[in-house]
């Protein structure tokens, strides 16, 4: 039976734990500057030091967050994160408006979530240089998050959910639902009887 990452966790929880401590006294642009330096870091040495540094910097983060290399995360303060996560290659996570990410989620490789955008209401002021306006993005639990999906500001998604590839999330998924296509709609309920 292959190894699973939970189970290396398990063993070096103390570990990271420890690490993510003596990190805690460093101020917060080091630790920041930190997880740029580490994140093209490959193999477990790479994914347990922005675990540790995950942990430290963000609001709340579980156990067994496995932050694959060259992921871009911005603005980590603002980011809530259960157990059991994983976000693969090149994807760019947006916290500044606040995004919450529940327990047993993976992200595949190169999905954007975003929770700002511009606010292009003004017709006399060039789009680029309007206000940016901020609006939260919530996942639940159990869900599974195709490759190359877009997530955009202001989006809830439900429990046991599949976002498949290549999907613009625009508007909540519901629970139980797989939700496919530009913007993403529910094609089917699953997990229901």
């Amino acid at each position: 039976m292959m190894s699973r990452g939970r189970d290396a966790f398990i063993r070096l929880k103390p570990i990271l734990r420890s690490i993510s401590k003596l990190m805690a006294f460093l101020p917060p642009k080091i630790l920041l500057l930190f997880m740029i330096l580490l994140r093209c870091i490959p193999t477990r040495i790479g994914i347990g030091l922005r675990y540790t540094l995950i942990y430290t910097i963000a609001q709340e983060c579980g156990d067994n967050v496995s932050i694959h290399e060259n992921v871009f995360i911005y603005n980590m303060q603002q980011l809530k994160i259960g157990s059991n996560v994983s976000l693969h290659p090149m994807c760019y996570v947006e916290g500044y408006g606040g995004l919450t990410i529940g327990s047993d989620v993976s992200i595949a490789h190169s999905t954007t979530i975003m929770t700002t955008e511009h606010d292009f209401s003004d017709t006399h002021q060039l789009i680029k240089d309007t206000p940016v306006l901020t609006d939260s993005v919530s996942i639940g639990h159990n869900v599974w998050i195709g490759a190359g999906v877009r997530i955009l500001a202001g989006v809830t998604i439900g429990n046991n959910v599949v976002i498949g590839a290549g999907s613009v999330v625009t508007k909540d998924i519901p629970s139980n639902a797989l939700a496919v296509g530009v913007p993403a709609q529910v094609i089917k309920r699953i997990g229901i009887d």
